[in-house]
């Protein structure tokens, strides 16, 4: 009877509105729901949401579904608002209860390769990687939330860069965490993916390539003006070696805890402009833990890392990113520098940079697409091995450096003949330099090209694309093309790199009252 007193006493201390469901629940960065939603955006619909961080909120995106006029939209826009709306349509009958649920969804990745990496296969085995939700329960009520889920992926076992993160019963707890939510204030701790960019485009500061990690997530502030602090337990460091374990059988030596941090401020004077600054950093100490400094979002680095007290060694970046619309061209771009040498005594005057960009011609039934990254040779890198820009060697912004790439592609959407159909081509271009942000940080007698390092790989792709998925829980699609790879001195080698990608998912939901029994 106490523990229920204090309970209902804390619940009367909160304002009216955050009695009722809010449905904070995260939508996980690679559940399809995000197609969608960029596609819609690209159209000017959901714009409510931010378009370059995710996950988002199921509450948020069910808002800004309900404020799209049906009366207005293409065939296309109507499946896909369909789909969305089914797929996350809230089960409890009344405002006044929590939501409970499980849920279980199972895929397959069909690939002639080691690696999911189309531009840079690895090996020509044809591998079936399925995976899915072994366990995942949830609850869902006021502005608290909390989210358990088991998740299996063989590819974490076959993965040629990343280390196994699934060791007993092939499965790892992932997308399981714990939040509150308010108008103006969001705690979050937990085990979940973020991207900082449009879903499926490169991230430069932090992306969803890297396995997902213990972090405490703060944000402040409106649909306006916010600020956002992530900081995040990485694995720890032997010596040079990374191992995901304090020690290994090569190396006994005391390890090197390391964590990473970010933070990001946005500005959105209106729906369609939005400009961020970022800032990472990798922090790292045989004693070090979870610091207060990197998580306040309200902290700049550059004022906050260097100083007294410094009880850590740290490898610091900074950038910003802008996206914006004009009617049917929408356009996405971000810089991150890493660092800033013009001594000459310190090593080879450089300016260690990643940029990306992309722009979206939204047709009527069509998509245009253009996409440029580039990646220096040190990008990501740190004299110091903890400071690398990676977790169990998948980098936590992208997985390679030292590279451009290009891409152009279409996508024809097919609904008003075969609902949820649609197809297309593309055309991507690599070149790929021979340095590795994994591999030791060059030394002074070493001056390595700041890009395109050593002997240049250049590789052409063509690609057609098809997928079809005619309800929300059930969906198909390919990516079939030919690499064409040359380097120097060497012969040019073309091969077949092909993705049948299939899944099915099952949701069981419903309302429970937890202030009466």
């Amino acid at each position: 009877m106490r523990i229920r007193a204090a309970l209902l006493s804390v619940v009367m201390l909160l304002p009216a509105g955050f009695l009722h469901a809010q449905d904070n629940r995260l939508i996980p960065v690679g559940d399809y729901a995000y197609e969608y939603i960029v596609r819609l955006q690209r159209r000017g619909h959901l714009l409510e949401l931010n378009p370059t961080s995710v996950p988002y909120r199921r509450g948020d995106i069910l808002r800004a579904l309900a404020n799209v006029d049906t009366l207005r939209l293409e065939v296309s826009e109507a499946h896909w608002i369909k789909l969305l709306n089914r797929s996350l349509k809230p089960a409890r009958k009344s405002e006044d209860e929590a939501e409970v649920g499980y849920r279980f969804a199972v895929a397959a990745n069909t690939i002639n390769s080691d690696r999911m990496d189309m531009m840079r296969p690895h090996g020509d085995a044809v591998n079936f990687y399925w995976y899915g939700t072994w366990a995942s329960a949830y609850i869902d009520t006021g502005p608290v939330v909390a989210e358990m889920g088991l998740y299996h992926n063989r590819f974490y076992e076959n993965d040629p860069d990343g280390l196994d993160t699934a060791l007993r019963l092939w499965a790892r707890s992932e997308h399981t965490y714990a939040g509150v939510h308010t108008r103006w204030a969001s705690l979050y701790a937990g085990r979940w993916d973020a991207h900082w960019a449009v879903p499926g485009a490169t991230a430069v500061a932090v992306s969803s390539n890297a396995r997902s990690r213990d972090q405490l997530m703060l944000r402040l502030g409106g649909p306006r003006l916010s600020v956002t602090g992530l900081l995040s337990e990485l694995d720890s460091a032997t010596g040079a070696y990374f191992t995901g374990r304090a020690a290994d059988d090569t190396v006994r030596t005391a390890s090197t805890r390391r964590f990473f941090a970010a933070h990001r401020w946005d500005w959105r004077p209106s729906r369609k402009f939005m400009i961020s600054f970022m800032e990472s950093a990798i922090y790292s100490g045989i004693g070090s833990g979870i610091s207060l400094k990197y998580l306040n979002p309200l902290h700049p680095f550059t004022f906050v890392v260097d100083n007294v007290p410094k009880n850590d060694e740290n490898n610091g970046f900074l950038g910003g990113l802008m996206w914006a619309q004009y009617r049917k061209l929408t356009l996405h771009g971000q810089l991150f520098v890493d660092d800033i040498k013009l001594q000459p005594s310190k090593g080879p005057e450089t300016i260690t940079y990643i940029v990306t960009g992309s722009a979206a011609y939204a047709l009527l039934r069509a998509d245009l697409t253009f996409g440029f990254d580039a990646v220096t040779s040190r990008a990501y890198n740190a004299p110091q091995a903890p400071g690398r820009y990676i977790y169990l060697n998948r980098g936590l912004a992208t997985q390679f450096s030292d590279y451009v790439q290009t891409s152009l592609g279409v996508e024809v959407f097919l609904d008003s003949w075969v609902p949820g159909l649609r197809t297309g081509a593309g055309a991507v271009v690599l070149w790929q330099g021979e340095r590795d942000m994994r591999q030791p940080f060059p030394g002074l007698d070493e001056r390595p090209r700041n890009i395109l390092d050593g002997s240049v790989q250049r590789t052409v792709r063509g690609a057609v694309l098809a997928a079809w998925q005619p309800r929300h829980w059930f969906w198909i699609s390919m990516d079939l093309g030919v690499n064409t790879t040359s380097q120097d001195l060497m012969p040019q080698e073309t091969r077949f790199v092909g993705l049948v990608h299939a899944g099915l998912r099952l949701t069981l939901e419903g309302g429970l009252n937890l202030w009466s029994w």
